[in-house]
């Protein structure tokens, strides 16, 4: 893809999702500005994104995507209720977890059927081990949480997690080279972790709160020209902050269905992680999914019943979801 391409693709998708107001803004971080009810979603080509008209079937407002595919751990409608379990990564990534924390984590995790848990690398083998049998994926992290380090560096990162056992690798993007517009720099670091990663997957994190929503289109569509698997907003530690709706919109409309989109940082209540899987995400990293599971319960719902009232966990912002005994970890 071409700089030229590149940034058409960007300047259609934020239009689209700002609601055509001249490309839309230009600063930095994203808010949550709702797209208008009604518009159809765009698929990615190498020439730029195509509006594509489609019904909602789910009588859902406000939804911008139809569902990535089921190998990447997707909702589809096709697939039918399912559990918010589904959704969660659970995640322990702060950086004096011990043995027992990773070791509680697990068997959570086990209990309540996540998608995935998702811990330092120093914690994957003993992960695989606790996880043997349970359906659950071990997910590390490679650069972390910087972003910073080389891609040969990466690389052998996530090629020493794949060996130990872990099914995915969410790898966090060279920030500084995306902010100085070094675009084949970042396809060409993430193409390196993705190679070092086979057969696992791969979720590039953007730090979607440190760039433009034009720099989160075009990063979104490097790492689907690129091999990954998903694009993810956040590492969680940056003090510019996490996710947001609009970014994970400006995500799911670049990477179609096609990819996965998992929102994380800051998202640590029902409310929240419903608006961000009605915005696109069909991963949530967080440490609350226990919470989440607790309040929403351990059954399958229909995708239109589980988002269409969102508000009605506003009592969960305080990061505790009632019943969920005790108080969610930040992530």
């Amino acid at each position: 893809m071409t700089e030229q391409e590149l940034q058409q693709l960007a300047d259609e998708i934020v239009a689209r999702v700002q609601g055509n107001r001249g490309g839309g803004r230009r600063e930095a971080g994203v808010g949550g500005r709702r797209q208008a009810a009604g518009q159809a979603p765009l698929t990615l080509s190498r020439g730029g994104a195509a509006p594509v008209q489609q019904p909602d079937p789910t009588g859902a407002k406000d939804i911008a995507w139809r569902g990535p595919n089921i190998q990447t751990a997707a909702w589809t409608l096709a697939a039918g209720p399912r559990r918010v379990a589904d959704f969660v990564d659970h995640t322990l990534l702060k950086a004096e977890a011990t043995r027992t924390e990773v070791v509680k984590l697990c068997a959570e995790a086990r209990t309540h059927r996540f998608a995935a848990v998702c811990v330092n690398p120093t914690w994957v083998e003993l992960c695989v081990k606790e996880l043997a049998g349970s359906g659950v994926a071990v997910c590390t992290v490679i650069g972390f949480p910087l972003g910073a380090t080389t891609m040969r560096t990466k690389a052998a990162e996530a090629r020493e997690a794949v060996a130990a056992g872990a099914r995915e690798c969410d790898m966090v993007a060279a920030a500084g080279r995306l902010k100085a517009g070094e675009w084949h720099y970042v396809e060409d670091d993430i193409r390196a972790v993705v190679e070092a990663s086979r057969p696992g997957i791969v979720k590039v994190i953007i730090e979607s709160s440190l760039l433009t929503p034009q720099e989160i289109v075009k990063v979104s569509a490097l790492s689907k020209e690129a091999g990954a698997h998903f694009v993810k907003t956040s590492t969680g530690f940056h003090s510019s902050g996490g996710a947001t709706t609009e970014a994970v919109r400006l995500m799911r409309l670049t990477v179609g269905d096609a990819l996965g989109v998992k929102a994380s940082g800051g998202v640590r209540d029902c409310q929240t992680a419903l608006a961000m899987i009605a915005a696109g995400a069909n991963r949530i990293g967080t440490s609350s999914g226990v919470g989440m599971v607790t309040c929403l319960g351990p059954g399958p719902l229909p995708l239109a019943e589980l988002l269409k009232q969102p508000h009605a966990h506003q009592a969960c912002k305080s990061g505790t979801c009632e019943g969920a005994g005790g108080s969610a970890q930040p992530y």
